[in-house]
């Protein structure tokens, strides 16, 4: 199971590549939190996405709120409820950009990756030729990646 945060969904939203992301990744439960973050984006604004439409992306409910409980003072909520759905489920991924996310999900031995990271993966299997325009339309759109961060992915990948 991969259970993924809105911020890793949008991204792909915002650039007209959410085929991409399903075909990445494959099927992928997000939490109710999530679910609602993702239903507040009005209709037809860059980064929505309908959900009853998006089959492949299921909601998941946690059998306790213990954990994100405890998660809450340091997180929001939707990235509270990613990481505690993606330990109660032991899921094989789950999908956060938020560094501090990141950094609690490593902590607790998740295995973590990220829209760039599923960008990655993406050019490996040979899906996308190359992973800087659409980290410079995800960033065009808004979303933030700390440049030092994108030089080296670059860098990895061969394209800096």
């Amino acid at each position: 199971m991969i259970v993924s945060n809105a911020t890793p969904l949008i991204a792909f939203a915002k650039i007209n590549q959410l085929s991409l992301r399903k075909k990445i990744v494959g099927n992928l439960v997000i939490p109710t939190a999530v679910a609602r973050e993702i239903s507040t984006y009005p209709v037809g604004k860059s980064g929505f996405i309908d959900l009853p439409q998006e089959t492949w992306i299921n909601v998941g409910s946690l059998a306790s709120d213990q954990q994100v409980n405890l998660l809450l003072p340091m997180l929001d909520r939707g990235e509270a409820e990613t990481i505690a759905l993606g330990l109660e489920e032991q899921a094989k991924l789950v999908l956060i950009d938020e560094l501090s996310g990141r950094k609690v999900a490593q902590v607790l031995n998740l295995n973590i990756s990220g829209a760039v990271g599923i960008l990655i993966l993406a050019k490996q299997v040979g899906e996308i030729a190359a992973v800087k325009p659409l980290i410079e339309a995800m960033r065009h759109q808004g979303i933030y990646y700390n440049p030092r961060f994108i030089k080296a992915v670059l860098r990895q990948v061969g394209e800096g």
